[in-house]
């Protein structure tokens, strides 16, 4: 009786096999990967809009506006704002979900569960905002007096590389992304300081000398 054998694969062919599904794998990924962080970018705008909206609801109510000037809040900025806004209802506890950029490598969404009794944990808020004390003016600001409301923080300061910085206006309707060139032609910023030192640009340079981390 014939026996058949079956052949299996040589050490030499399961390489080239293994060779292409790595080459296909990179194609794939050079592909893609741009469009993941394109769309996250956009998402991005959206949730940076949304939260803007809500701190634009604070002036409209007397008692949440007069809030602002008491001593938790008119000093108050970056996560701490948001931290003592959230407590003191001036902004709706969901907003802690929308405190973290999609692109975070840093920070992670808060939960609600320190509202009534302790603090905002650290590292649960990717954007900067304006002090309490000065929140009303910068919201305010239209023309050739317009600053920067929010923007990232600068432990996420290039979470989007490509695209730049996320900024939204005082007197816009809508987040944009602000790359190097246009920080320094429009604003003379240096783009080695824009890209790598935003801990000298926030709070301090125009347009963002009235947005805080």
């Amino acid at each position: 009786m014939k026996r058949s054998y079956r052949r299996g694969f040589t050490l030499v062919e399961l390489m080239v096999v293994i060779g292409i599904l790595g080459l296909l794998v990179g194609i794939l990924a050079v592909a893609v990967i741009p469009k993941l962080a394109q769309a996250s970018a956009k998402l991005e705008i959206k949730q940076v809009g949304d939260l803007m909206q809500a701190i634009q609801q604070i002036p409209i109510d007397n008692k949440k506006k007069k809030s602002l000037t008491e001593a938790a809040l008119k000093d108050a900025k970056g996560q701490k704002f948001y931290e003592q806004a959230i407590k003191k209802k001036l902004l709706d506890s969901e907003v802690v979900n929308k405190l973290v950029s999609l692109n975070s490598k840093v920070d992670s969404k808060a939960g609600t569960d320190w509202i009534e009794s302790g603090e905002m944990p650290a590292n649960s808020c990717s954007y900067t905002s304006p002090k309490g004390s000065e929140l009303l003016a910068v919201l305010n600001s239209k023309g050739a007096n317009k600053t920067v409301v929010l923007t990232f923080n600068s432990a996420n300061w290039n979470n989007y590389d490509n695209e730049g910085m996320i900024v939204y206006w005082s007197d816009s309707d809508a987040a944009q992304y602000m790359l190097a060139d246009e920080a320094q032609s429009a604003w003379n910023i240096d783009q080695e300081t824009f890209k790598n030192n935003p801990k000298d640009i926030l709070g301090n340079k125009k347009p963002f000398n009235k947005t805080f981390e």
